[in-house]
């Protein structure tokens, strides 16, 4: 399978990923209000928080172990599917080992700071009908099977490292999914905290079965040799993952912190409009960023190799995919407005045009400087730990002031200033260069791109308001989104797909014979 197959199937089951876990939420929740006390269902809700640990404490030795791995499979070929050689198999095993003990180590690091964290915040719980006893079980569980997930990561690791991007997402999901009809069937029998966080831990132990097995059959060879823990291998690594975890922390003080200036300036009943137009701005972001996720393995692939060429081919798609998308899925947003959040949520929900659009725009700039960032650092290459930290602390530093000025809109206007004032001009600058793109061809590559997909969509968008605006709410918010997906598939036609894509696809539809002498742009 080609590599761009295979970064389309991976963003494709990412795409079905996230879409299972909302509707098995969805699902869920009535379930477990409808069955259990709400202070029980509280407390699982609570005690699901803690899964944040594990991200936090990974310390970005996930994604460094991953890009190493991939690396070392470049130096068989830029080939996905070329076969391993004998120095690719040695390096890979013993990158395997590092990554289980480092995984051991840290699996028993998230046992004890996740029980350590319990003890101290579940002790001063006042607790009406659930006992403590109750609580702390299910807590301690909970931990272990937090431990699991850590211990079998270096089985994800290598599973995408080596090209099989994913798999593990429909692994995770197809696991999930039983894991959850066993969760909602012991909540139906008279099940509660203990039964659901031993059946979450029953399902981690599955998963990290299934994956190692998944990982046995798919490179047996890996597997036969014994890899051996190898300083040499395991220089830089400590380095570039702590620069890894200090960029992703920047961008969760950007991004993560408005829920308490909101309460802070203007009291939490503001919380939920601002909350709930950032989670759909951010929902996008996380669709569109899939591709670029994707590709992330088979560009460090590339680069090991010496295909320069083919990987800067697949970051310029990259760039005009994530143009693409989040344009036509901005446009949506934006003009479907007070609609979406009245059928979502209810009247009295729209957090207004103005703000809306400020998170639209930090959406479409963080877009374009995510996809810069992913493909720099797969060269293994972390420069952007100190600005991406620097964006959070002034976002931080701009916050309060500013929604004590302009209110909600300020607030928004803080997360666009702080990010325009430091990580987006560098990553621009430094990532394109490190990947070896000119800013002016970047320029000449996204900026007819982006022109021509925002008079695509608008034009879409402005037909189907004035035919439907004056309709019901529902008939309204589709037609926008059909207005929307016209305009997608018409700016994928024109500016993603090259000569032979669009023929290919015109095959597919039997319709190949009446464009047989036509000439499409390569």
């Amino acid at each position: 399978m080609s590599s761009s197959r295979r970064i389309a199937f991976g963003a494709a089951a990412q795409w079905g990923s996230r879409g299972v876990s909302i509707v098995l939420g969805l699902v869920m929740m009535p379930i477990l209000l409808g069955h259990l006390p709400k202070e029980e269902v509280g407390l699982w809700l609570l005690l699901g928080q803690s899964w944040a640990v594990m991200g936090i404490l990974d310390l970005g030795f996930g994604v460094v172990l991953t890009r190493r791995i991939a690396l070392a499979k470049g130096k068989s070929g830029g080939d996905p599917d070329t076969p391993l050689t004998d120095q690719s198999l040695e390096e890979i095993a013993d990158l395997i080992a590092i990554g289980r003990r480092v995984y051991r180590i840290m699996a028993g690091g998230v046992l004890v700071v996740s029980c350590s964290l319990g003890f101290f915040y579940l002790n001063n719980l006042e607790l009406a009908t659930v006992s403590h006893s109750t609580v702390w079980i299910a807590w301690i569980v909970l931990c272990l099977c937090q431990a699991l997930n850590v211990w079998s990561s270096t089985w994800t690791c290598l599973l995408v490292g080596i090209g099989y991007v994913g798999w593990d997402a429909l692994l995770a999901t197809s696991i999930n999914t039983l894991t959850l009809l066993a969760q909602i069937a012991a909540v139906l029998f008279g099940g509660g905290l203990i039964a659901l966080a031993s059946l979450a831990t029953a399902g981690s132990l599955i998963q990290r079965l299934i994956i190692r097995g998944f990982c046995v059959k798919l490179n047996p060879r890996v597997f036969n040799l014994k890899g051996k823990w190898n300083p040499a291998a395991f220089v830089g690594i400590p380095n570039l993952a702590l620069r890894a975890w200090l960029s992703t922390l920047g961008t969760v003080l950007v991004f993560n912190t408005d829920g308490f200036f909101i309460a802070s300036a203007s009291g939490a009943d503001n919380i939920p409009a601002y909350r709930a137009a950032a989670l759909v701005v951010l929902n996008l972001h996380i669709l569109t960023s899939a591709f670029a996720q994707s590709s992330s393995v088979f560009i460090s692939q590339l680069w090991q190799a010496g295909e320069v060429q083919e990987a800067r081919r697949i970051i310029q798609r990259n760039l005009r995919i994530g143009t693409c998308f989040t344009l036509c899925g901005g446009a949506a947003i934006l003009f479907a407005g007070e609609s979406l959040f009245n059928l979502w949520l209810g009247p009295s929900n729209y957090v207004g045009p103005l703000v809306l659009g400020v998170l639209v725009m930090v959406i479409v700039l963080e877009q374009q400087s995510f996809i810069i960032s992913t493909s720099c650092r797969a060269t293994d290459h972390e420069p952007f730990a100190i600005w991406m930290m620097l964006g959070g602390i002034l976002k931080l530093c701009l916050a309060l002031p500013l929604i004590h000025k302009f209110g909600l809109l300020g607030l928004a206007l803080s997360t666009i200033i702080a990010q325009l004032a430091t990580a987006h001009w560098f990553v621009a600058k430094h990532g394109l260069r490190r990947i070896g793109i000119p800013f002016s061809s970047y320029l000449r590559s996204v900026t007819p791109t982006a022109l021509g997909v925002v008079a695509l969509t608008c034009g879409f968008c402005l037909l189907a308001k004035y035919t439907w605006q004056s309709s019901s709410d529902l008939a309204y918010f589709l037609s926008v989104c059909i207005a929307s997906a016209l305009a997608l598939m018409l700016s994928s036609w024109i500016f993603i797909l090259d000569g032979h894509q669009r023929r290919r696809f015109l095959t597919m539809l039997g319709l190949a014979r009446f464009i047989d002498g036509v000439h499409y742009r390569p």
